[in-house]
């Protein structure tokens, strides 16, 4: 029986997993890429170490370096931004330090990959300090899933620099014939783990989300609200979801929420923090919990009142009802259903 290489088989998952998005439509296409560079780093994988292809061994450490710089991108252009010529063509420069030293000082290529895997974690890392709903361009009931989903990318750009350092010691200590073991063993999983998650609906672009424009390039840091300003905010806010009821779509975000206030992404999530110690994502769905609640006392299915009230999956619903209700649906509905 042929074993089928480690490397191989996580580009054939990845590669089962971009088509079956492709098809279905609802992934950006900057994660569809990221997807498939992991796919073909795989394969390029599976081509040097375990098949001798050696006119490839050039490309592998230059492609590998192109991985935390695509998680990156993805990050920004589905969770906070679109992307610009400039400065984000800046993040070209890791790519040529890594051919350069590929081509000419090979002994710096292991520590500059691990430079460059950390580097763009930590940038991840940084920018889901804080509050969820920092992320406009995520649906507002995946905000909290995002920060989770990008933490494990984050963790698994780490995992694999680590990777990248346990192959040159084993080659320093004379265990070069270890290489390959160590190469499909981090890869495999490190690869599966970057790009499966990022095939997470988490990350699908909502629905009608047709102006990309960021608020002030996304270049600026959130400005500390007063808490005066704060309240006048959130009872502004409180009395347009009443009147509007935009909690009921699904497909809300924060940026689409400050442009309907007219106020900046920043400042409505900063006010929502300070007047009530809750990120934006909890404070629409209380709203969205009081409505099912309301529409199930009527009688509604909870099924029907889960989608009526705006959320997107049962999942999420249960587990805010229980975290506003302190109770499950079902034992609310014993207490407060329709008599």
């Amino acid at each position: 029986m042929i074993a089928l290489p480690i490397p191989l088989f996580t580009a054939a998952v990845l590669l089962f997993l971009a088509m079956r998005a492709a098809f279905i439509g609802e992934t950006p296409r900057m994660v569809l890429a990221l997807v498939m560079l992991c796919a073909g780093q795989s394969v390029l994988i599976v081509l040097n170490q375990h098949y001798g292809i050696q006119v490839l061994a050039p490309l592998q450490p230059v492609t590998a370096g192109l991985i935390p710089v695509a998680a990156y991108l993805t990050f920004l252009i589905t969770a906070q931004r679109p992307l610009h010529p400039w400065p984000d063509c800046l993040h070209l420069v890791p790519i040529l330090a890594i051919a350069l030293a590929a081509a000419t000082m090979s002994s710096l290529l292991d520590w500059l990959l691990f430079l460059v895997f950390c580097g763009y974690a930590g940038l991840i890392w940084i920018r889901i300090k804080g509050p969820a709903a920092d992320l406009p361009m995520i649906r507002i009931e995946n905000s909290d899933k995002a920060v989770l989903l990008w933490r494990f990318v984050a963790f698994a750009l780490i995992g694999s620099a680590l990777g990248d350092l346990g192959i040159g010691y084993a080659v320093m200590a004379g265990h070069g014939d270890l290489k390959p073991v160590i190469v499909s063993a981090y890869s495999g999983l490190f690869l599966l783990v970057i790009g499966g998650l990022s095939m997470s609906e988490t990350l699908n672009r909502p629905l009608a989300d047709q102006d990309q424009t960021p608020e002030g390039g996304g270049k600026t840091a959130p400005k500390p609200v007063e808490p005066q300003v704060a309240a006048a905010l959130l009872q502004r806010l409180d009395s347009y979801m009443r009147e509007s009821q935009s909690y009921l779509n699904p497909d809300l975000t924060l940026r689409k929420l400050a442009r309907q206030l007219g106020v900046p992404e920043k400042q409505l999530s900063a006010a929502v923090n300070e007047a009530t110690g809750e990120n934006l994502p909890r404070y629409v769905n209380r709203f969205r919990i009081d409505t099912a609640c309301r529409l199930m006392a009527e009688g509604a299915p909870v099924t029907s009142a889960i989608y009526a009230s705006g959320f997107n999956t049962k999942s999420n619903f249960n587990r805010e009802f229980l975290r506003v209700k302190g109770q499950s649906p079902s034992a609310w509905l014993a207490a407060h259903g329709s008599t």
